[in-house]
């Protein structure tokens, strides 16, 4: 199955996309990372090592692909892969935007959505498989994105319990952005959904700490009050995320935009 694995080097995007922020440090942090420039959709194999003192270049591996022969976004008693725990979420037949089958929870009946395919999607390099082992770090990830925009389209506020569950900071960097769209009356809004796409690089995942990309789709905006925003096309956005382990569960430690999470 394929799963990522690309290089990375040192530094860090600044904040893009859904607002996710840098979170701040504690024990067990990991070294903020952000993605070396990527030239060309990812080859099938794993490429050699570079030379002493430069980044080392790994890609995605790729396997034996079962024949998709169901519905975008369906399963088949044929076809099966790793899924999430009955604790996340609602499982639904598809989402907007989701064309391999896979495992697909509403987070939110609001529209957000995540998804992980069993099968790579021929029109979307951007999508990748997992493995039974990324479930848990996966799983984490959607519940703090999911606790994320349940308080920007309702409170704008951290004060929920749930942010200190799974932000290493509790979510306080999101204080700043989250009391200035509140003084002005603004809240998300979600048109034709959000979808999560997340995956985990493993050349860069441990015991303790993980990086996962995410290239989400997304209809969403700041609307006053609340109001219903009209469903137009998604588009896709980039995000990366590091995670560490904490008294036995993953926690988000550092969020941010990303480009080259979609390829």
């Amino acid at each position: 199955m394929r799963r990522a694995a690309w290089a990375l080097v040192a530094g860090f995007a600044t904040v893009a996309g859904s607002g996710m922020v840098a979170c701040s440090g504690g024990a067990g942090e990991v070294t903020p990372v952000s993605l070396e420039p990527i030239a060309s959709p990812l080859p099938s194999a794993a490429t050699s090592p570079s030379t002493a003192g430069a980044a080392t270049t790994v890609v995605a591996t790729t396997g034996v692909m079962q024949p998709d022969t169901t519905q975008p976004g369906t399963t088949s008693p044929e076809l099966t892969g790793p899924v999430f725990s009955d604790a996340l979420g609602v499982k639904v037949a598809t989402a907007p935007g989701v064309n391999t089958p896979g495992d697909t929870r509403q987070l939110l009946p609001e529209g957000l959505y995540v998804h992980i395919a069993w099968t790579a999607d021929p029109t979307d390099p951007s999508v990748f498989t997992v493995q039974p082992d990324d479930i848990p770090i996966l799983e984490a990830y959607a519940n703090a994105i999911a606790t994320y925009y349940r308080a920007a389209i309702s409170t704008m506020t951290t004060d929920a319990p749930a942010f200190d569950d799974y932000f290493v900071d509790g979510g306080a960097k999101f204080d700043e952005a989250f009391d200035r769209r509140r003084g002005k009356g603004e809240f998300t809004a979600i048109g034709t959904g959000v979808v999560l796409r997340p995956y985990v690089l493993s050349d860069k995942t441990t015991a303790t700490s993980a990086v996962v990309l995410d290239c989400f789709l997304s209809d969403e905006a700041y609307l006053v009050g609340g109001a219903p925003k009209a469903a137009e096309p998604m588009v896709s956005s980039g995000q990366i995320g590091t995670l560490v382990l904490r008294d036995g569960a993953w926690v988000i430690d550092i969020a941010a935009g990303e480009p080259q999470a979609c390829v």
